[in-house]
This record gives structure tokens, sequence and C-alpha cells, in this order.
């Protein structure tokens, strides 16, 4: 019999890396087995940080500098001899359930609990997985990056392309030149996501700065930073030189139309950036229309979200305008804008002619009846769209009978107007799938939305659950 070579095993049992009771059992028939099931276990652990025992078994790869950590708090790692595995080695993520399970196991040990002992524990874990991890690629962490422990060690590694840092207040200036430190060492990073609580608009410019001279760096996200009006400016003038930005997200960063004109500029130049989030900003009327007028020169952007910016009808109909001759926006999202059926009009006006928004989302805009009948038409004519969220928008009777593509009317009591949707379906060739929960349409309607998806050969259900 021949033997199978260890590139045949390990593509076997990684079908398996998700039913961690299959691994383990394979891992105790025979040596072979276990070398290459053990990597497999412990790339993703942290599902099962919940287990003292794994936070215990990971005190005991600790060196002196990392326990000396713990030595004021008079916490001993166990005495058991050190694992025959380096199992910190194979981590290839680490994310934020390391650090709400450190608490569980203090209490699992009776060792007092808070904010200095925990941390301590959590700097010193981190500091092994720094030293000895050859395959970390996602990173989150809290401000206790200013450890020179870890810092020392992350500054090192040079795996790592995914960051994600929580910082509960604002970024201390120690922290900041740390990771501009780190950014400008490590040449592998295409993912960073800082999330701050309080202002940070300093921070944002020395970041900035320094990713003037990345060329590996792909997505920045900057949630809730605050950054206000001195940061969008910076900001604005990053993205009209930045070569590399496939995706940025600036939600909740108290951007106003002065930064709404800047940002929209930059997008006027820029000529990588395909996804742009600028969710809860209130960016104003003018800054707002100038995003807008920004879709008319750029023919990059396919992902544009503007959910929750008080857009109102006037900025909705020059968004509209500028759909008609956008030929790359594919998602777009304007949720939670209360547009009225004012804009909505414009919109499904707009939806006749585009071809190329595949995903729109139109939640929470009180579009009411006179809305949705409006959408009857142009969904009639547009053939490109198959996701519409319309959830929460008080269509009425009268306004089920709009449909597209993924079409969602949540909460919207359709009724009678199920019976046109029916009608719709039985001639409709392209949704995919179909959403009616709570809509209120009764065993009528019911039977003939069931008789409508005998006909239709494209849908796939979502949900159909209907009450009287």
């Amino acid at each position: 019999m021949i033997a199978l070579p260890n590139e045949c095993h390990y593509a076997i049992f990684n079908n398996l890396r998700n039913n961690h009771k299959s691994l383990f059992s394979c891992a105790l028939v025979n040596r072979q087995w276990c070398r290459i099931i053990i990597p497999i276990l412990w790339s993703e652990p942290e599902r099962h940080f919940e287990n003292p025992k794994l936070i215990r078994i990971l005190l005991l790869t600790l060196n002196a500098e990392e326990q000396a950590l713990l030595i004021p708090f008079k916490i001993i790692p166990p005495s058991h001899p050190k694992p025959l595995f380096e199992y910190t080695s194979y981590i290839t993520s680490i994310k934020t359930y390391l650090y709400s399970r450190v608490e569980n196991w203090l209490h699992y040990e009776r060792y007092k609990t808070g904010n200095e002992v925990e941390n301590a524990i959590k700097c010193s874990l981190l500091a092994i997985f720094f030293r000895t991890s050859k395959n970390l690629n996602h990173l989150s962490l809290y401000e206790i990056i200013c450890n020179p422990i870890i810092f020392e060690n992350l500054y090192n590694n040079t795996t790592v392309t995914s960051m994600d840092l929580y910082i509960v207040g604002g970024f201390k200036s120690e922290a900041m030149d740390k990771l501009v430190k780190f950014l400008d060492k490590n040449p592998t990073l295409t993912s960073l996501k800082l999330v701050s609580t309080q202002r940070n608009y300093e921070a944002v410019k020395t970041l900035l700065k320094t990713l003037n001279n990345n060329t590996a760096l792909n997505s920045l996200d900057l949630h809730n930073n605050k950054i206000g009006t001195e940061g969008g400016k910076v900001l604005a003038e990053f993205l009209c030189r930045n070569t590399t930005l496939i995706s940025l997200s600036l939600i909740n960063n108290y951007l106003g139309s002065a930064e709404g004109k800047a940002l929209a500029n930059a997008l006027c130049k820029n000529s990588t950036l395909t996804s742009l989030n600028l969710g809860s900003n209130n960016l104003g009327s003018e800054g707002e229309k100038a995003l807008a007028n920004a879709l008319y020169k750029n023919s990059i952007l396919t992902s544009l979200y503007l959910r929750q910016n008080n857009l109102g009808s006037e900025v909705v109909k020059v968004l509209a305008d500028a759909l008609y001759m956008n030929s790359t926006l594919n998602n777009l999202d304007l949720g939670y804008n209360y547009i009225g059926s004012e804009g909505g009009k414009a919109l499904t006006n707009a939806l006749c002619t585009n071809k190329t928004l595949t995903s729109l989302n139109l939640s929470y805009n009180n579009f009411r009846t006179e809305g949705g009948k409006l959408l009857e038409g142009a969904l009639c004519m547009n053939t490109s769209l198959k996701d519409l969220n319309l959830q929460s928008n008080r269509l009425g009777p009268e306004g089920g009978k709009a449909l597209a593509d993924a079409l969602y009317l949540h909460y919207n009591n359709i009724g009678s107007g199920g019976r046109a949707l029916a009608d719709a379906l039985c001639k409709n060739t392209t949704l995919t799938s179909l959403n009616l929960s709570d809509n209120n349409l009764g065993s009528e309607r019911e039977k003939a939305l069931a008789d409508a998806l005998c006909n239709n050969i494209t849908l796939t259900i979502r949900n159909l659950c209907t009450y009287e």
C-alpha cells in the first residue's frame, strides 16, 4: 500500500478545520497525523478561549521576560512541563475573544480581577504570540500596544496583513508613535481599522502622513474618530495623492458640508478607490450635492454608502441625475435618510435607464404608497438590479406592486397588494430572493403568490411568513 504524502493528508484534514472533535480524534491515531493536525487545530483557537485550560497551556510557554509582567500580581504560571508543540506559532488570527476570556480564567483560578491584572495577562499572551507566530495575519488590539515588550515583538513581525485597533478614548501620542513606526517598517499590512470613542484629529493626521509613503495598504477604516473639519481636509488631500487605497470607511466622523466638497473633489482625482462609506456624517446639502456630481467624473467607484446623512429630496434628485450618466457604481446605500416620495420619484426615474446598479438600499425612507407605485414601473424596465431593500417605507397595499431582485418589504403592510406581486412574479425572470414577512397579505393573496412561484424558475424564497 502506497503511503499518501503529507501534502495530501493536510488537504484532507484541512477540510475538517471546523470540526474540532473529529480532528482531535484523528490527531490521536499516530505521530504523523498528529504533526499535521495540530497546526490546523491551533490556527484559529479564538472560539475555544472560554475554556480556561487553553489560557493555562499558553501561560506554560511564556519566557522569563513575559512571566515578569505577572509577578506584581502574584500570578504564578503553571508548573507543568512545557508542551511538546509550540502551539502559539500556529495561530493565524488574534481577535477580541481573547480579551474577554482572560477575566473568565482569573475567576476560574480564583485570582483577583481588575483592569491592571487583566491587562498584564493580555500583554504577556500577546507578547508570546508576536514572538513565536510564523503565520499571524489578523490582529485585533486595544491600547495595550504601548507596552514595550508587545511593541518590540510586533515590530519584528512581518506576517500581519490586517490590523484592528480599538481605543477607548482618544489615541495617546505614544500609541500613535508606535503604530506609525510599525507601519513604516511593515511591508505586508493591507488592511487597517482604527476605532476610537473620542475626537481623534491629531492622531489621524499623523497616521495619514505616514500612509502617504505606504504602497501596500488598500483598506482603511477610521470608524468613529470624529475627525471633523480639519481632519476631513487632510483626508481629502491624502485621497488626491494616494494610489493604492481601494476601500475607505469614514462612518461617524463629524464631517460636514466643506469636507463633503473636499472629498468630492478628491473623488474626481483619485484613480483607485472603489468603495467609500460616509455613513452618519451629516454632510449638508452642498457637500452631498458635490459628492453626487462627482459621480459624473469618477469612473472607478463601485460602492457608495450614504446611510443616515439627512440627504433630503433635493440632494437625491442631483444623485439621481448622476445615476443616468454613471456607468461604474453598482452598490448604493441611501438607508435612513427619509427621502420621501419626491426623492423616491427621482430615483425610480433613474432606475429606468441605469444599467449598472445591482444593489440599492432604500430602507427607512418614508416613500409611502406614492413612492411604491412609482417603483413598479421602474423595476419593469430595469434589468440590472439584484438587491433592493425597501424595509419600513410604509408602502401600503398599492405600493406592494414594487418588486425587484432580492426584494425586502418588511413591515410595509402590503395587504391586498399581494395580488399585484403575484402577477408580477409570473412574468419576472430575474428575481432571486423574496422576503414578504409581516405584510398582512391574507390567505387569498398568499394563494396567488404560491401559484406564481410555481411558474417562476429563478426565485429563491427567503421568507413568505405573512399574517392577516
